[in-house]
């Protein structure tokens, strides 16, 4: 495993506080800033991984890249 981490930084951590075990590695430094990890609901439909250490099922979310210049305005839907 260490070979295959040796270049890579790590990005994103386990969400159970007792674990705190590193999860996700990137090439980029920068990219810890676009990953939030945190503990899956059951009725979670999105990307998961599951913890080694503590076995806990993480939801993985990406925060969308904007190009520079340009503003990322979240889309809310108003029920009536």
């Amino acid at each position: 495993m260490r070979k295959e981490t040796q270049n890579k930084f790590p990005i994103a951590r386990c969400a159970n506080p007792s674990c705190n075990c590193t999860i996700l590695y990137s090439e980029n430094p920068k990219d810890k800033s676009n990953v939030t990890v945190r503990i899956a609901e059951p009725s979670y439909k999105g990307p998961t991984y599951l913890c080694p250490r503590c076995k806990t099922m993480l939801a993985v979310i990406e925060k969308p890249k904007v190009a520079e210049g340009y503003v990322a305005v979240p889309i809310i839907q108003y029920t009536t």
